[in-house]
C-alpha cells in the first residue's frame, strides 16, 4: 500500500524539530505495533473552532487521511470519537468500542467510504492529553489485518500515549519560553482572533483572566504591541506587562505584580507616558485635564526622581526600562 505524506505543517507553524520528533515517533510506533498505517494530529489552538490538524502519517492513503482529520473529530458525526474524547484515556479499537460501548465504527461514513475501501478491517484510535488535563491531539492506527490488532499491541500503545501527547502539544515552545525567559511570572497567549489560551502548566492569574479589566485592551491592540510596559490597575496595584511575539502572529503575555518604579505615582507615570511621545505641557495638561502649572510641577518631579536632566533623558530611560504605561 502507498505511503501517504508523512507530515504537513500547522498553521501554528511548529518548529522542525517538533515535526521531526513528530516523524521518528511515528516511524517508531509503527514498527512496535506492526500497523499498516499511522497518523498523528494536533489540536490547533488558534482557531476559534479547534480542530486537529497534521503532525505525521505513515502508509494512509490521501482521502483517508484527510478523512481522519476532518471527519472523525466531530463529535455530532462520529460517535467513536465522543467515546475516545470524553470518555476513556485509553486507545481504543474498532472491536472495543463495539464491546464496550456498542459503537460500530466500521458503520460510520469515515470507515465506510475512506478505510475500508483502502484495506482496513480494524483501527485503533486515541485521544491525547497532557497531566492538566489539556487535550492536545490525537493518534489512529490502522490494520489491515484485523487480527494483528492484537491486545499487547493496544497495550504498547498505551504506554506511549504520555509521550506522544508531549509531542502532539503545539503550545510546548510557548511553555519553553514562558519558563526560560519570565520565570514565575503570570502568562497568557493572545492571538490575532483575541481568544485567549492558557499555557499549558502555567497560571494566568487574576489579571490576565479574559473577564479581567487588562484583557480586553490587549485583545483592542490586535496583537501589534511588543517589549515591556506598565499598567495600573483602579486600585492603584502596579504590573509589569512584557509582550513576546512568536511564531504565527502570538504573543505570549507574561505579567507580575511590581511596586512603582522610582517611587513614580500613578498621575507621574502618565506624565513619563505622554513625555515619551513628545508631548509638550500645555498637551499633556490637555490630554490629563490639569493645569500647565500642575504639569510643570509633575515634570519636575519625574526629573527628580529618575536621575535625569532632561524630558528626552526621561522618554529614553522610560522606553529602556519599560516604564510607559500600557
Amino acid at each position: 500500500m502507498a505511503a501517504g505524506p508523512r507530515n504537513v505543517s500547522l498553521v501554528s507553524t511548529p518548529s522542525a524539530d517538533v515535526l521531526e520528533r513528530a516523524e521518528r515517533l511515528v516511524g517508531l510506533l509503527k514498527d512496535l505495533v506492526r500497523c499498516d498505517a499511522i497518523a498523528l494530529s494536533a489540536v490547533n489552538p488558534f482557531e476559534a473552532d479547534p480542530h486537529h490538524e497534521l503532525l505525521a502519517a505513515d502508509g494512509y492513503p490521501a482521502a483517508p487521511l484527510r478523512a481522519l482529520l476532518s471527519d472523525f473529530v466531530p463529535e455530532s458525526d462520529n460517535p467513536g470519537f465522543r467515546v475516545t474524547r470524553n470518555e476513556v484515556r485509553t486507545g481504543l479499537r474498532w472491536s472495543d468500542l463495539a464491546r464496550d460501548w456498542d459503537v460500530h465504527f466500521e458503520a460510520t461514513s469515515v470507515a465506510e467510504r475512506y478505510l475500508l475501501p483502502a484495506g482496513f478491517h480494524e483501527g485503533l484510535s486515541a485521544c491525547l492529553w497532557l497531566p492538566d488535563g489539556t487535550h492536545v491531539g490525537a493518534i489512529h492506527m490502522n490494520w489491515e489485518n484485523a487480527r494483528s490488532a492484537t491486545d499487547e499491541r493496544r497495550q504498547i500503545t498505551e504506554r506511549f500515549l504520555p509521550l506522544v501527547a508531549e509531542v502532539s502539544n503545539v503550545l510546548q515552545s510557548h511553555r519553553v519560553v514562558a519558563d526560560e525567559v519570565h520565570g514565575d511570572a503570570h502568562v497568557a497567549l493572545l492571538v490575532a482572533s483575541g481568544l485567549d489560551h492558557h499555557v499549558p502548566g502555567r497560571d494566568v492569574g487574576p489579571v490576565l483572566r479574559a473577564d479581567g479589566t487588562l484583557w480586553p485592551r490587549l485583545v483592542a491592540s490586535r496583537g501589534d504591541l511588543r517589549g515591556r510596559y506598565l499598567w495600573m490597575e483602579p486600585g492603584g496595584t502596579c504590573h509589569s506587562i512584557e509582550l513576546t511575539g512568536c511564531a504565527g502572529g502570538v504573543v505570549l503575555v507574561a505579567e507580575r505584580e511590581v511596586p512603582p518604579p522610582y517611587g513614580l505615582s500613578a498621575r507621574e507615570l502618565e506624565v513619563v507616558t505622554l513625555l515619551a511621545t513628545g508631548a509638550s505641557n500645555p498637551e499633556i495638561a490637555h490630554t490629563l485635564v490639569v493645569s500647565r502649572r500642575t504639569v510643570s510641577t509633575h515634570v519636575e518631579h519625574v526629573l527628580g526622581k529618575l536621575g535625569v536632566p532632561s524630558r528626552a533623558g526621561v522618554a529614553a530611560r522610560a522606553i529602556r526600562e519599560g516604564l510607559l504605561l500600557l
